[in-house]
């Protein structure tokens, strides 16, 4: 082993011993020596300079500046991106990083680019977590959805559910959170109809393996009563917005904010039927139980 490499293993020793007793502005420093080390050492498509690149980047980024910390990490991922063969994880371990820092920034188009990137390359892994690509997803759709662009983000949310019915099998709570996003995708976009049979679906698995008190199966509840109330169907909309609200009341005693948003939409309905009395004494009842 060359003497420049030997250094460069010395001084990254000593960078996690210092990361790791949160001592950062001592680690930074050594972080960027290790990487004059390493520009002078390795090639420029070698995975121990992008490495380099990538420590000082991740400490910049945990001591709060990421603005500063983003061209390191813009480094790495290129020098990675240049290595014969490509290292899949590395790559994938990057680009999340980038994409997480991008989202972060509020840098939209960047971040979708980068988590793009990630999912490409986490599919190649084996031993992935199906939640962690699941993630990525959701967060792409929600970048679409918040930006205006609902058609752009549909294919990432049944992506995901593919994703997570290939890992879990049909009938798996996790299962049932990605029908939820996606149904309230549907109704958001006044798509009703499938919007319907999503969360009917997404309920549905929730109340098999789950305990009949479960916030969950509340939220089912409440978000398919919204589906109902939104295309003029009340009398399914109130009773399923009345079990929304016993669900949480039998769950915990002092019941979520979630549970007044269930409240109010109940509300709202009775006032649209002429029932405001009704309405505001179910509002301070709810209001009530908040505050135990």
């Amino acid at each position: 082993m060359k003497g420049e490499e030997k250094l460069w293993e010395i001084l990254n020793d000593k960078l996690e011993t210092l990361r790791a007793s949160s001592r950062l502005p001592e680690a930074i420093r050594v972080a960027e020596t290790l990487l004059e080390l390493a520009k002078r050492t390795f090639g420029e498509d070698d995975n121990t300079l992008a490495l380099s690149y990538e420590k000082l980047g991740q400490l910049l980024d945990q001591g709060g500046d990421r603005a500063k910390a983003k061209p390191y990490l813009l480094k790495a991922h290129g020098v990675l991106e240049k290595a014969k063969p490509p290292n899949q994880r590395m790559l994938y371990r990057s680009a999340r990083r980038l994409a997480f820092l991008c989202d972060n920034l509020g840098q939209q188009e960047e971040a979708i680019r980068y988590y793009e990137k990630a999912i490409a390359a986490g599919t190649q892994l084996d031993d992935l977590s199906y939640a962690d690509l699941g993630t990525m997803l959701n967060n792409v759709a929600l970048i679409f959805r918040k930006s205006g662009r609902q058609k752009a983000a549909e294919p990432y949310y049944l992506h995901a559910l593919q994703i997570y019915e290939k890992q879990l099998g049909p009938q798996h709570a996790d299962v049932a959170s990605v029908l939820n996003n996606l149904a309230v995708f549907y109704t958001n976009e006044k798509r009703y109809s499938e919007a319907e049979k999503t969360h009917l679906r997404a309920l549905g698995i929730r109340e098999k393996v789950l305990p009949p008190t479960h916030p969950d199966i509340a939220q089912s509840k409440c978000n398919l009563a919204v589906v109902y109330h939104s295309r003029g169907d009340y009398p399914k909309a109130a009773e399923l917005y009345r079990a929304s609200l016993k669900s949480w009341e039998e769950a915990t005693d002092k019941p979520p904010e979630d549970y007044e948003i269930v409240a109010a939409n109940y509300a709202d309905l009775l006032r649209s039927l002429g029932k405001a009395r009704k309405a505001q004494q179910l509002e301070a009842r709810a209001r009530k139980r908040r505050r135990g």
